[in-house]
């Protein structure tokens, strides 16, 4: 809006999310501020770890170190909203509250772009913010984001040209990365992202993780890479993805249902056993977890899903009701802690994202102090240690990682595939004119 921000406007902005009034689902992003969760729970007025001295200025203190601390802060939660867009009360420089938007309708921020029209269900546009130096620098001039569901009409506009980034569907990527007419202009990357079925390890017989080693070696993964993603997506052999550092292309479970039923036999299982796997009701998931269902049944395991829709899904899950479910983990942001703290510490067992309610004392201490420290090599090298610890473990049936493609206009020129979904960057992008 033109006001510049200042170091209050931070402060004002992460008070907010963390404001007990709020009930915000991401007061975890700044928990980590020293007397943020006390802030949080209203026993204390003021956030003891965040302040600010001067105008250019902000102090920020951990209860300890954290060395994905800055990756947090690049996350929607974190992002400086000014008080007057919300309270109609001017701050800083003097402006009266009806020369701003409010959040009722469109949104005022402080980045390099702006909303100007957003049309629920048919589109966003965003305009530089010529008061903003990247703005002013931006190769375009405004960016449209279009909703349209169905891929198909996806295609059919990008081939018209009236769309400039096209995420390739699986059944037309062949066309699109062989034909002579869109050579060149596929680009593709590895997604922050794993797919697995999670096993309830505090649940018979899934708490022998002999059982859980059995059914990994029971499934043909690699087939299924195959028939279900045209061979793009990799098979993980942990759950921190390529991309990250600590990734490690260690070896996959191997296939082979005669070694799954031998092992299953030896741990008291001579005749198999049945289970449960609970599943959103997707086609994809359905065509996954009916391969996965035909693989156990040679291993003597006979499974039946259970499809429910995605609130009942979670609170049953969340509540460890079942046996196992098939999920996927996207990164919120880019670090190993990501795939690890989240998905396997004891003390986010159940809906913090543990939903196998994996524990192990050894690997929380070892994920809280990869946490501390800020040593990039040092992290890296502790994440790829804890992530093969608990492979070893197979907590999980381990799936694969999935990898996007886009399809980009030859008129769009500086356009990169941003490593999470939220990091696009439209400042060096040029589209030349028809």
């Amino acid at each position: 809006n033109g006001r510049p921000v200042i170091a209050s406007d931070v402060v004002f902005s992460f008070e907010r999310v963390l404001a007990p009034a709020s009930r915000s689902s991401r007061q975890w992003v700044l928990e980590r501020i020293r007397g943020a969760r006390d802030f949080a729970a209203g026993t204390a007025g003021a956030i003891d770890g965040l302040s600010a001295p001067d105008d250019s200025t902000v102090t920020i203190e951990l209860d300890e170190p954290f060395g994905p601390f800055l990756s947090l802060l690049a996350l929607p939660a974190a992002m400086v909203v000014p008080r007057e867009a919300l309270t109609a009360t001017p701050v800083g420089a003097a402006a009266s509250g009806s020369d701003f938007r409010t959040f009722g309708g469109l949104p005022v921020g402080s980045g390099p772009w702006r909303v100007a029209v957003w049309e629920r269900g048919d589109y966003l546009l965003l305009e530089t913010n010529p008061h903003h130096p990247q703005g002013r620098r931006s190769g375009v001039t405004a960016v449209r984001y279009r909703v349209i569901p169905e891929s198909f009409t996806q295609v059919a506009e990008f081939e018209s040209g009236a769309l400039d980034v096209l995420n390739v569907p699986l059944a037309e990527l062949n066309r699109f990365r062989e034909g002579e007419r869109y050579r060149g202009l596929v680009q593709e990357r590895t997604e922050l992202r794993v797919y697995y079925i999670g096993l309830n390890n505090r649940r018979p017989p899934f708490d022998d993780p002999d059982v859980r080693r059995a059914l990994n070696g029971a499934i043909n993964v690699e087939r299924m890479i195959d028939v279900l993603t045209s061979g793009t997506a990799i098979r993980s052999s942990g759950a921190i993805p390529p991309p990250l550092p600590g990734y490690a292309g260690r070896e996959p479970y191997p296939y082979d249902p005669a070694a799954a039923r031998e092992l299953l036999a030896s741990r008291g299982y001579p005749e198999g056993f049945s289970m449960e796997i609970w599943l959103r009701d997707s086609p994809e998931g359905s065509r996954m977890l009916e391969a996965v269902q035909g693989y156990l049944a040679e291993s003597g395991v006979e499974v039946r899903l259970v499809r429910r829709e995605w609130s009942a899904f979670k609170e049953a899950v969340s509540a460890g009701k079942v046996d196992a479910f098939f999920l996927d983990w996207v990164a919120d942001y880019a670090s190993p802690e990501n795939f690890v703290y989240p998905l396997f510490h004891s003390r986010n067992a159940g809906g913090g994202g543990n939903r196998v309610f994996f524990s192990d004392p050894d690997i929380d201490a070892m994920i809280e102090r990869a946490g501390r420290s800020v040593d990039a090599e040092e992290a890296a090298a502790l994440y790829g240690r804890i992530d093969g610890e608990i492979y070893s473990r197979a907590p999980w049936i381990y799936l694969y990682h999935p990898v996007a493609f886009q399809a980009v206009s030859p008129r769009v020129s500086g356009y990169r595939m941003p490593a999470v979904y939220l990091g696009a960057d439209y400042t060096t992008v040029v589209k030349q004119a028809r």
